[in-house]
């Protein structure tokens, strides 16, 4: 049997077929009725399509990826080992999380931004035009005080003898600035211009 492609989603499908069954799209490749059809009695539509959700990162401004990639990042940092002590023959480190419960809440804000610019990425949410704050000024906010936290985390190491910085307390310092910098660097210009 003979098969044709969708225009729309490329998928393989009989000639003859009115509409794809993947997207829903019309097809010109369509049979037309039959005779014996065309005196039934008339049928309901066809459902409509389901909406296809799709990641689209081209829907995500520069400013919003290097967000989401900062903050990405950040969220595995604290898993890493942030502090390091080394006695010898014994060696023991702990991650920002383990070190510093209130980093929770840098987790928290963080799945929170990066659940805001994938739902936009996907097409699937946006914020509210009625919302009290921007969607600049909530990723501001929430940057912001991510930022403050780990920086807070990484000066207050834990005290004793031979405790030092491991490479996550770094690299969680380094993405929490990078998810700031975009947003707070508008802010900081505009001031000093005035």
């Amino acid at each position: 049997m003979a098969s044709i492609t969708c225009p729309n989603c490329q998928t393989v499908i009989a000639e003859g077929t009115a509409n794809c069954p993947g997207c829903g799209t019309p097809l010109a490749g369509a049979a037309p009725a039959s005779p014996a059809a065309a005196g039934a009695a008339p049928t309901s539509p066809p459902p409509s399509p389901k909406p296809q959700v799709k990641f689209d990162l081209a829907a995500l401004s520069q400013t919003d990826r290097i967000v989401g990639g900062g903050t990405i990042i950040l969220f595995i940092a604290l898993f890493l080992p942030w502090f390091s002590v080394n006695l010898g023959i014994v060696s023991a480190s702990a991650s920002g999380l383990t070190a510093h419960g209130y980093l929770y809440i840098t987790l928290i804000v963080a799945l929170g931004v990066i659940g805001l610019l994938a739902a936009e990425a996907l097409g699937i949410w946006k914020l509210p035009a009625s919302s009290a704050l921007s969607r600049d000024q909530i990723l501001l906010i929430a940057t912001v005080v991510n930022f403050v936290l780990v920086l807070i985390a990484f000066l207050l190491k834990p005290g004793g003898s031979g405790v030092g910085w491991s490479f996550g307390a770094f690299v969680a310092l380094a993405a929490a600035i990078v998810a700031a910098f975009p947003l707070g660097w508008p802010i900081i210009q505009a001031r000093r211009a005035k």
